[in-house]
């Protein structure tokens, strides 16, 4: 019932619409908020990331998709028709030449020209390859002109744009410094599915500085972390950790590096490695709990329990509110046999002010089973003693308490094991998308996500 009320509602969308910006966007609090084209744009995209996390069910998973593409397509467009440059009769639109793109690519202009809507702009195609479109600007005042690079990141060769991309990018920066006039890096612009590169002429840069928006205002090259986020995005997990061990051996102050190193270590069976990085960082930041949490589990990987569990509560001492630590904590004690530590453990009520909510109702799930079976399996073994008391002074009816004691004893046991273990194949601790995304919110505010 469940389900199809949210197919429903995903059906009842209307994509239609022009918006204006900034949109307003109502989040899972029930709170609105107000974000730019490139904020909302990014949110979106973000949704479509985490979507398989956020739904388990793949009819959901491909509605939240769709819905997230087609309220991207929405804003692309919408922007596109309020701020886009025009075009003269006889030749090709924007939407020929560019497609739901052009609202980015006029966002991107807007910006790196400094002004509100409408660039003074006329495109004129250069050529086309495998994996980009050439294009020839001319801006309205200015001699000459820049070339535009448009890359789609999509189809069966996505992987090797986005390489070409960043590939270009890179040359061109190089050239910055080159005291001839061959073509440098104007400005640049990438997303999830897109990348814009805007070049021009060496003598062409003095004349085109007082266009360009200062560095600090232009996204920045993608950091050595940023590419290696981008793999784990895309499932290549064993290339961004080993781009993770060359940021922190060139970076030893990272924080993030090494934790998210050892997530994906945890996460590819290498407990070793993601010990390694979990101690090391722990170095340079005592403080730091995730990073205890990423010991504790690869020293449970281990089976070194007591370490495991002396860097979990080390963990927990350093941010009490870190659930998946308590949640493994947990695991680790019931699965050691010492249910009344790991009730202690789990802590006595629900909080309300937890930043992993879902983990956080876990965990009043598990404390309702751990109460049930620890009474369940108590008044079990009362029956059997009081039955084997009975039987000690020749009374055969003592038997009867003692089979109902086994039974429920038995029956408590199994029902509490099926529960833990549907649990924890629910909420895997080495996940490496849930891992990034706690990492990223711990590290910096974040704005919930529209319904």
């Amino acid at each position: 019932m469940d389900k199809n009320w949210k197919l429903q509602r995903y059906s009842r969308k209307d994509y239609s619409e022009l918006v204006e910006f900034p949109v307003e966007i109502v989040g899972r609090d029930g709170v609105v908020r107000r974000y730019s084209f490139e904020d909302s744009i990014r949110l979106y995209q973000r949704r479509i990331t985490f979507a398989p996390i956020r739904y388990q069910d793949s009819e959901l998973v491909e509605a939240e998709v769709g819905h997230c593409r087609s309220r991207i397509d929405q804003l692309r467009r919408s922007f596109f028709h309020r701020h886009g440059w025009g075009t003269p009769d006889g030749e090709p639109g924007a939407g020929e030449a560019f497609g739901l793109l052009a609202g980015e690519l006029a966002a991107f202009l807007c910006r790196v020209l400094r002004c509100d809507g409408r660039p003074d702009v006329r495109f004129e195609r250069v050529g086309d390859d495998a994996v980009s479109s050439t294009w020839f600007v001319r801006l309205d005042g200015v001699e000459g002109g820049l070339l535009l690079y448009a890359y789609r990141f999509d189809g069966v060769e996505v992987e090797q744009t986005r390489e070409r991309f960043f590939t270009t990018l890179k040359s061109l920066e190089r050239a910055v410094d080159d005291p001839t006039d061959g073509e440098r890096l104007f400005a640049f612009h990438h997303t999830a599915d897109c990348g814009f590169i805007l070049s021009c002429r060496g003598t062409q840069a003095d004349e085109l500085a007082s266009w360009r928006v200062p560095d600090d205002e232009l996204a920045d090259e993608p950091t050595p972390l940023q590419l290696a986020i981008d793999l784990v995005h895309r499932g290549k997990y064993r290339q961004a950790l080993e781009r993770c061990r060359a940021l922190v051996d060139e970076q030893p102050y990272h924080r993030r590096a090494y934790a998210v190193g050892a997530n994906l270590a945890n996460h590819l069976d290498d407990p070793t490695t993601a010990e390694e990085l979990g101690l090391i960082g722990s170095r340079y930041f005592e403080e730091d709990a995730e990073l205890r949490f990423q010991v504790g589990l690869a020293r449970a990987r281990q089976g070194r329990t007591d370490e495991a569990l002396e860097a979990l509560q080390g963990a927990l001492e350093r941010d009490p509110d870190l659930k998946v630590a308590r949640f493994l904590l947990v695991l680790i004690r019931v699965e050691s046999g010492r249910f009344l530590a790991a009730l202690r453990a789990a802590g006595s009520r629900r909080d309300p002010s937890s930043d992993d909510r879902r983990l956080d109702a876990t965990l009043v799930q598990v404390r309702h089973w751990l109460w049930w079976r620890c009474l369940t399996v108590g008044a079990g073994l009362a029956c059997v003693a009081t039955g084997a008391l009975a039987v000690a002074f020749h009374s055969l009816a003592g038997l009867l308490p003692v089979g109902i004691g086994l039974l429920m004893s038995w029956t408590a046991s199994w029902v509490f094991r099926r529960n833990i273990d549907r649990t924890v194949a629910r909420h895997q601790v080495d996940d490496p998308h849930q891992g990034l995304r706690r990492i990223q919110r711990r590290s910096r505010p974040t704005v919930p996500g529209p319904t």
